[in-house]
């Protein structure tokens, strides 16, 4: 090995290593700033306690300093992890919301990007509401053509308004695409093309959003890992 590409592979070794120690490093020094910015006024705090138990007891400790210290630190350590718990639970309830407010306030406002915004929102809450039952049943749909079969949901009956051509429908049906099913077509048809099957909308949804792969039935991945790890939930 020549002396130069020895000196690009120690550049890129020490390079690599000091990437890797620069987060450690960072957060060993903010956690260490932030448990001393705790401990500083519980000394104070601590102090104070141990006097007045030993001149209500008529005690002398004969480490006070060392004992002051000690419990300092470890309710300055307790109070930090309580801390820090406490803004996650803010981040997570609080900020999460702001940012949906955010977003919904200024997706709200783009020409275009509200109608799509709004149509996609409100069509999201209504197939994922546990309060209403959006889709009434999973069927099959010759689509898109005669000798391949789709599969529909019915969302309801066809509007009279519609129905004014001269082949008569009965039911709208919306056939998802994959593997984003929020996308489709809403086809008007007769009911007697339609094939009802026994498979429920949660099943037909894994089935689109996997391409085919996973048949009605089946677990997810995660969720046959989960039954292995817990056979008695």
């Amino acid at each position: 090995m020549s002396n130069k590409t020895f000196s690009k592979t120690l550049k890129k070794y020490f390079f690599t290593g000091f990437i890797t120690l620069l987060p450690i490093a960072l957060t060993l020094i903010i956690a260490t700033w932030l448990f001393n910015l705790f401990t500083a006024p519980v000394e104070g705090i601590v102090e104070k306690l141990i006097l007045t138990y030993e001149s209500n007891l008529g005690l002398s400790l004969e480490h006070r300093e060392t004992l002051v210290i000690v419990l300092s630190k470890l309710i300055s350590f307790l109070f930090l992890m309580l801390f820090i718990l406490f803004l996650g639970f803010c981040g997570q309830k609080f900020l999460m919301n702001y940012f949906l407010k955010f977003t919904d306030k200024l997706f709200s406002h783009i020409p275009l990007i509200r109608t799509i915004y709004r149509l996609s929102h409100d069509i999201t809450k209504a197939v994922f509401s546990d309060s209403k039952k959006t889709f009434k049943e999973t069927v099959l749909i010759p689509f898109p053509h005669r000798d391949a079969l789709a599969i529909g949901f019915v969302t309801g009956n066809t509007p009279e308004i519609f129905n004014q051509g001269p082949l008569k429908t009965d039911l709208a049906v919306f056939v998802p695409t994959a593997p984003h099913p929020m996308s489709g077509f809403v086809l008007l048809t007769p009911r007697s093309i339609t094939i009802p099957v026994d498979v429920s909308v949660e099943d037909a949804f894994k089935f689109l959003i996997s391409a085919g792969v996973l048949h009605p039935g089946e677990s997810l991945p995660s969720e046959q890992k989960k039954a292995k790890e817990d056979p008695h939930p």
